[in-house]
């Protein structure tokens, strides 16, 4: 352990330390706080040692040089009475004692201090007996900002757009601020500057209590005759019309009476009836709204009540007591602004209606965790970026909404929030913390920021933005990846969000039909300075353009990378979007076997010296056939096929194939062939012109049930899918997507069936149909294009399904 710093006086001893590790980083940089203050004005002997200051000067109580304090960082912490009286550490927020223990005399407070991620001054009391000894302050450090370049940037661009998002009501640190003119101020934000302003209210009201400001009023008293001291118009009417006559007569004589009901008062008193109004709500809204911690939550009820009693105690000081009603519409007085008593109670109420500004002054603010804050700065840090490409303004005050959850003040998480920047025919949106959620989830997806394309002709895409104030330094790792970066849990999340955030279509039919991704690239944000201008040589800034996924460093002065990364994506139309897509090999393979459907494949065969005729295929680059009238596929066919027989090979198979790149007709007499024409010459013949002839990479070979071949002695026809897919001739037969998904299922599921296939005819491309039965011994299925599967079954009507399974179950219970 290394001893950062100690104080002692007569009757404590209180040391300070840190693990070892961390000695060069808070030695190199002495300039932190370490302030002590006398509680009283009683004299104490206070002896100071601080790590890295001179012993001569370290005791001085006016010197508040200390050893800088770091987030995320456990010190150890020791207090001792000398005198084995019991000693007491205290902190207006109890959490941050939580790991603190005590000896069974309590003489000796011992454990561990961890502001995690709180920055700012933090301020301790210890006791003795019961009794204030002294207080000591510390300042917190961020340990992965600059805290002048970084930290306070990022606190004045978050609170420029709303004071409140920075402030938190009970932390272990604070910051100092100081009230300023708003339109937008928070409930967070005037709490605090109750705390704030109450003794200075509650000197003023005590003051009035003595010295109340007062006036009088004049009331009509039944007086006797004898005891009048003045008379009016009134008393002489009445006395005109006899009323003075009697030895009890009475007259109504005027006199004045003091009254402390008066406009000035009755501002205060309803001033005072409000903040009591506010108090109780708020304390209603956090008994609702717990905070996680239970400690914190008791302790800031308690401080919520405290206030409630003072402000009704000062509501029973009797002038204001006395004071009944409202004070006239647009009151002013300039007794409430000068008059002693008066001038601080109303200083104190309109300081109330100001806001918050955190920069230096009297009063102490506690800031939200700098993670939070981090991930608040990068929202809005984001949207002033994408103003600034796409030359839209940014709407000010519609950047987010709130939630006034309680005493929080926070930005309000989920789609029902984004903010769009327009740009022509394509729409931009950035969504803060959307939530996916719903069938197509196993579990709700939460990414940090999320920013949408929308573009004609396209569907929406997305990119996944992290923001995360996290980062490894470790040696290894920057020597693997060339930078430091976010720990790999977080690029871990990315991948996830690409796999995991789908959109639903709302097709039927399987999944792949129903849910399609639509996250195209994510990056992960954090708190790295690139001072060499290194780090477009690291994996995380290569892995964006190689894999769509990786970090790039984001701070107040280091905005460059995120914004050369969005330029890039946001200059691309969506044809380049879209090709920067990783798709699923098996996705593209389906969307090959989809198109291959749609192109016939006429699979020839060979004459009778078959060698030859290979021969003069592949250097003519011609293959010829008759003209069959009713067969239009031979004038659109894309593909020829070579089925070799078993003379030419060990058995037959359909072994070469070549696209075809002309077709004409002419009489047989006119190809020139190395062999004449064996009989009528005037037939007519369609004339393929080919590519290159290729050998397939596994022919299709001629067996069928059992490993026995079929003659094969004739054209056949096929679908370019059936020649990539087939492994025997009678799979050939197979020329959809949708028939070679029902022969795989079938198989698979152990069912018996053959094949049947019908007369080959002109496909449709936008609506391929199968050609071949799927005989079992009680049924026939077919596929029919876009009306799904036909059934046929003895005794029963026809019936179509769309749905594989369910075909597969129809066929299954009739096995």
């Amino acid at each position: 352990m290394a001893e950062l710093f100690k104080i002692e006086t007569e009757q404590t001893q209180l040391s300070w330390s840190c693990p070892s590790s961390d000695t060069t980083q808070v030695s190199e940089l002495p300039e932190g706080r370490l302030a002590v203050i006398r509680v009283n004005r009683s004299p104490l002997n206070i002896q100071i040692w601080r790590e890295g200051v001179p012993d001569e000067i370290a005791s001085n109580l006016e010197l508040e040089v200390g050893p800088r304090l770091y987030e995320e960082t456990s010190y150890n912490l020791l207090l001792r009475g000398k005198a084995n009286q019991p000693v007491e550490l205290r902190h207006r927020d109890p959490v941050i004692l939580q790991a603190l223990h005590f000896s069974n005399d309590g003489n000796i407070h011992h454990g561990s201090i961890n502001f995690r991620s709180q920055i700012g001054r933090s301020r301790f009391s210890v006791y003795i007996d019961g009794q204030a000894e002294y207080d000591f302050e510390v300042e917190v450090f961020p340990s992965k900002l600059d805290y002048a370049a970084d930290y306070d940037a990022l606190v004045a661009d978050v609170q420029d757009s709303l004071p409140g998002l920075v402030l938190e009501y009970l932390r272990s640190t604070f910051k100092s601020g100081f009230p300023t003119d708003s339109d937008n101020t928070s409930r967070l934000e005037w709490i605090l500057l109750l705390r704030y302003v109450i003794e200075d209210l509650e000197r003023g009201l005590r003051y009035i209590e003595k010295h109340p400001h007062h006036d009088l009023i004049g009331k009509r008293v039944a007086t006797r005759l004898e005891k009048l001291r003045r008379t009016d118009a009134t008393i002489t009417k009445l006395v005109a019309r006899g009323k003075d006559r009697g030895p009890e007569s009475k007259l109504p004589e005027r006199r004045s009476r003091m009254t402390w009901d008066v406009p000035e008062n009755r501002w205060l008193a309803a001033q005072l009836a409000h903040m009591r109004q506010t108090l109780a709500d708020i304390h209603s809204a956090e008994r609702k709204h717990p905070t996680r911690n239970k400690l914190r939550h008791l302790s800031i009820l308690k401080e919520l009540t405290d206030l409630e009693e003072r402000v009704a105690a000062l509501q029973s000081i009797e002038p204001i007591a006395q004071a009944k009603g409202l004070a006239p519409a647009g009151f002013t007085s300039l007794i409430l602004q000068n008059k002693p008593g008066y001038r601080e109670a109303y200083r104190a109420c309109l300081v109330l209606l100001k806001g918050l500004r955190v920069e230096g002054g009297p009063v102490g603010l506690s800031m939200k965790e700098i993670h939070r804050l981090y991930e608040y700065w990068c929202y809005l840090a984001l949207l002033r970026m994408l103003a600034k490409i796409t030359g839209e303004p940014v709407p000010v005050r519609q950047l987010f909404s709130v939630e006034p959850d309680g005493l929080k003040l926070s930005l309000k998480r989920g789609v029902s929030h984004t903010v769009q920047f327009p740009t022509g025919d394509r729409l931009l949106e950035l969504t803060y913390n959307p939530k996916y959620d719903g069938d197509a989830f196993v579990l709700p997806q939460q990414p940090d920021l999320v920013l949408s394309l929308h573009q004609p002709h396209w569907p929406i895409m997305r990119i996944v933005i992290d923001a995360k104030y996290r980062i490894n330094y470790d040696p290894r790792y920057v020597k693997q990846f060339g930078s430091p970066g976010p720990p790999q849990d977080t690029i871990d999340a990315l991948h996830r969000y690409r796999d995991a955030i789908l959109e639903e279509t709302g097709a039927e039919g399987p999944r792949s039909e129903r849910y399609k991704r639509s996250v195209v690239e994510a990056a992960a944000l954090f708190p790295y300075f690139d001072a060499n201008d290194e780090f477009r040589k690291s994996g995380f800034w290569t892995a964006l353009e190689r894999v769509g996924i990786g970090a790039i460093p984001f701070l107040p002065r280091e905005t460059r990378y995120l914004e050369e990364w969005l330029r890039k994506i946001l200059q691309q139309g969506g044809w380049s979007t879209a090709e920067r897509t990783i798709p699923y090999p098996s996705f593209e393979q389906l969307r090959v076997w989809r198109e291959a459907e749609k192109e016939s494949v006429l699979v020839g065969v060979l004459r009778k010296k078959a060698k030859e005729h290979l021969e003069w295929i592949k250097s003519a680059h011609r293959y010829y056939t008759a003209v069959t009238p009713t067969q239009r596929r031979q004038l659109i066919t894309r593909w020829v096929a070579i089925y070799s027989p078993a003379s030419t090979r060990s058995s037959g198979a359909v072994t070469h194939w070549a696209r075809v790149e002309n077709i004409d007709t002419m009489k047989r007499e006119a190809i020139d062939t190395p062999w004449l024409p064996e009989h009528n010459r005037d037939e007519v013949q369609v004339v393929y012109t080919l590519g290159e002839l290729q050998q397939l990479p596994t022919p299709i070979q001629n067996r069928g049930p059992g490993g026995i071949g079929k003659r094969f002695s004739r054209n056949r026809w096929t679908s370019r899918l059936g020649i990539l897919r087939a492994m025997e001739l009678r799979e050939l037969f197979l020329e959809t997507t949708a028939e070679w998904r029902l022969y795989e299922q079938l198989r698979h599921s152990n069912i018996d069936f053959t094949l049947a296939p019908g007369s080959a005819k002109l496909q449709d491309e936008g609506d391929p149909r199968g050609r071949t039965w799927f005989v079992g011994k009680h049924h026939r299925v077919q596929y029919r294009g876009a009306a799904g599967f036909l059934i046929r079954r003895k005794g029963l009507p026809e019936q179509y399904r769309s749905d594989l399974e369910e075909v597969v179950n129809i066929l299954s219970s009739q096995t």
